[in-house]
């Protein structure tokens, strides 16, 4: 048996507003730290905004999800040869989303999301590319690699645990479903 655990959105935002959002994260001090950040900002409450918007437009917004994102929402800011504190490997969420908001990412510096019983072998290898949103379902496992220490900048996520499913599917925009075995 398979179900989705997953949705996967490419250029989520439109471009020209990814590109400031990019811009604002190349100045934050976070960026080139060295050091793991979780700021709860100014620029936290704008992305969210951005998703927010976004999640309306596509037909996946609810009402409870900037109020959940309050206090479970935040930017992370990982350095090179971070771990991602899945030390225990794999582990399941209560639903939420992961967007890339770093400017630039290589495949090469590793911190790929693995939704770890994908049906697909490709998403065991999901690239941190910049301007990807994937919605993660509550109880999907899944895992990120350690981030190669040959990486320049931070990877840097918009990430919020909203506590929920989303049981449609996004209108308007390209996506993937990612479907894993039960």
């Amino acid at each position: 048996m398979t179900c989705r655990s997953a949705i996967l959105i490419d250029n989520f935002l439109d471009q020209g507003i990814f590109n400031d959002i990019s811009r604002k994260v190349r100045q934050s001090p976070e960026y080139t730290l060295g050091s793991c950040s979780e700021p709860r900002d100014d620029l936290m409450r704008e992305i969210q905004g951005h998703v927010w918007d976004r999640l309306k437009q596509i037909g996946l917004y609810q009402p409870h999800m900037p109020g959940a994102a309050d206090l479970f929402g935040y930017n992370q800011f990982r350095p090179a040869g971070y771990g991602h504190g899945n030390f225990n490997g794999p582990h399941t969420d209560h639903g939420g989303y992961v967007f890339y908001i770093h400017p630039d990412w290589s495949d090469k510096w590793d911190g790929h999301l693995d939704i770890t019983n994908a049906v697909e072998e490709e998403y065991h290898k999901i690239h941190a590319t910049p301007n990807r949103w994937i919605w993660i379902e509550p109880q999907t496992y899944h895992n990120v690699t350690t981030t190669a220490v040959t990486a320049t900048h931070c990877r840097v996520t918009n990430i919020a645990f909203l506590g929920n499913n989303i049981h449609a599917d996004p209108v308007g925009c390209d996506y993937i479903n990612i479907f894993t075995s039960t």
